[in-house]
């Protein structure tokens, strides 16, 4: 049968045991919420560590890209001011080449001009002084072709114009006076223009050109 006095002790121990499994589980908690207490400052930590990583290598990755679009721009601007440097001297060459063109074509104009003038003009050189003569006697101005008097104006005409044997005789007939002819002549392959010559007779010495004009046809 239980006394009063073993109840008393059974609830002492009862309470004993009670209160040491609070304490037990209040000390787990304690431990618990501490650990998780640590952890999240560690994970804040280890997350403030990563977000700062992130940071500094977004950071430099874009320092990286302004590095890299710097060396593009000036490779790019490099390489366009090279290729307008090429460009405005090849203009300069086309210019110079051009300008030579032309320069060569005006003296080849020119000198084709030159020649073509020299070609035209007549030679007046000794066109003063009478081309001598076989002639004797009193002078009588003939037109017949093929005598001394026609073949002595032919020659004349001839060293007055620098024309040969084949060139074209249009005209020759009285200059006005009996002993004064004139003539048109042009070379074998013109018919645009012709040269009109003037003759005067002088005794004993021959016929003289007196001028020669050139004339369109």
């Amino acid at each position: 049968m239980n006394t009063r006095s073993d109840m008393r002790r059974k609830k002492n121990k009862q309470n004993i045991i009670l209160n040491s499994l609070i304490g037990v589980v209040f000390i787990l908690i304690l431990i618990i919420g501490g650990n998780m207490l640590f952890s999240g400052d560690n994970d804040t930590a280890e997350d403030q560590q990563n977000s700062s990583a992130a940071k500094e290598s977004e950071s430099n990755g874009q320092d990286e890209d302004v590095k890299i679009t710097e060396e593009e721009n000036s490779d790019e601007k490099s390489e366009t001011a090279h290729s307008d440097q090429k460009k405005n001297k090849n203009q300069d060459q086309d210019q110079d080449d051009h300008k030579s063109q032309e320069d060569k074509n005006e003296k080849d104009d020119q000198e084709k001009d030159d020649t073509q003038q020299d070609e035209n003009e007549a030679n007046t050189d000794g066109a003063d002084e009478p081309i001598g003569t076989d002639q004797t006697g009193e002078h009588t101005s003939s037109y017949e072709k093929g005598s001394v008097d026609w073949n002595e104006k032919i020659k004349a005409i001839q060293m007055a114009t620098g024309l040969d044997d084949s060139m074209t005789l249009w005209r020759l007939e009285s200059g006005g006076g009996p002993q004064k002819s004139v003539a048109k002549v042009s070379p074998s392959d013109e018919e645009s223009w012709m040269y009109v010559v003037n003759l005067q007779w002088v005794d004993q010495k021959g016929w003289k050109v007196t001028s020669v004009d050139k004339q369109n046809r």
